[in-house]
């Protein structure tokens, strides 16, 4: 069966986001007898319907509704992209790929001084927990921020933040007691898990390995709660229901705006860091240049951060 005209699938999409042929025909600057006879074809093609067309107007049926959805998505990209390459090679769009905790605990947080910087630079964040082939979807996604220790093959990469992982609270339930002044205290508190971390193999943040590298006996690392990310682990913790183990990154705001307490003033030093990492084409590109060079030095504020706040205890 011969593939649809691109054309029609178009009058369809914007006869499906109006739900009404004269206002897709204004839209396309035709007439609405073009856009009725357009949709007319396009069903004949698809062999099913994919308007109710009723006395008080158009509606989409089932499959209708199925293929307008991913048209419109199509379709968006593809104009994103088109406008893209419209724009001088330093600006236009950027998209970037980082896990939901990542995206949501501290890069959105931090973008409105990355635009200040660059207004020409237009940002758009693409939160999944997936590993995407930057080589595969090289046209709609610029670079990837990842969390590993490389190295990262066929790849451009580069370190922009190291990291450690330690308890926190919320100073509700520090206040509220049982005391937590030493990890061995943690016996008596319920401990807040991940399912990311659970799945990394030897992850410092889980509390068997975390307790076992500081030589805390006598913790359940087992007990408590696990959320499927770091993002809503950190809810928990600021809404008083535990204790977690967190990466530096992520609890960096709440630990500045109050709403976790860093406990013990112990962190287990990692091997792991988050890598700007793009293909070769991508790395030559002034805009990922540009928002590369500001991840590293929002990193190395960080690592300042840090270094101001507290002091890191190596485990013996």
């Amino acid at each position: 069966m011969p593939s649809p005209p691109l054309a029609a699938l178009r009058t369809f999409e914007v006869a499906a986001r109006h739900l009404s042929f004269t206002k897709a025909a204004a839209e396309l600057h035709v007439t609405q007898g073009a856009v009725s006879q357009q949709i007319k074809q396009l069903e004949a093609n698809l062999g099913f319907e994919l308007f109710h067309r009723g006395a008080r107007g158009l509606t989409l049926t089932d499959k209708g509704e199925d293929l307008a959805e991913t048209a419109q998505t199509v379709f968006r990209r593809l104009f994103d992209k088109v406008a893209e390459l419209q724009r001088p090679e330093e600006s236009g769009i950027l998209t970037v790929t980082a896990s939901p905790s990542l995206a949501v605990k501290w890069l959105i947080p931090r973008l409105g001084r990355f635009h200040d910087i660059h207004p020409e630079i237009d940002v758009r964040i693409r939160p999944t927990g997936n590993r995407i082939d930057l080589v595969a979807e090289a046209a709609t996604i610029d670079m990837a921020i990842r969390f590993g220790q490389g190295p990262f093959p066929g790849l451009a990469s580069k370190p922009i933040m190291h990291e450690t992982v330690f308890a926190v609270c919320s100073p509700a339930l520090l206040a509220k007691g049982p005391p937590l002044r030493r990890p061995k205290d943690l016996k008596h508190q319920t401990l807040l898990h991940t399912e990311s971390a659970r799945m990394e193999v030897n992850s410092m943040a889980t509390w068997s390995v975390w307790l076992g590298i500081l030589g805390v006996e006598g913790v359940d690392p087992t007990q408590g709660p696990a959320f499927p990310n770091s993002y809503m682990m950190i809810q928990a913790a600021i809404h008083g229901q535990g204790v977690g183990l967190t990466w530096a990154t992520l609890a960096e705001d709440d630990l500045r705006a109050g709403r976790l307490v860093r406990l013990f003033d112990r962190a287990v030093e990692g091997s792991m860091a988050y890598f700007v990492v793009c293909t070769e084409a991508a790395a030559r590109k002034p805009k990922v240049i540009a928002f590369r060079d500001w991840l590293e030095e929002e990193g190395r504020s960080l690592a300042r951060g840090a270094e101001e706040d507290h002091r890191v205890a190596q485990p013996s």
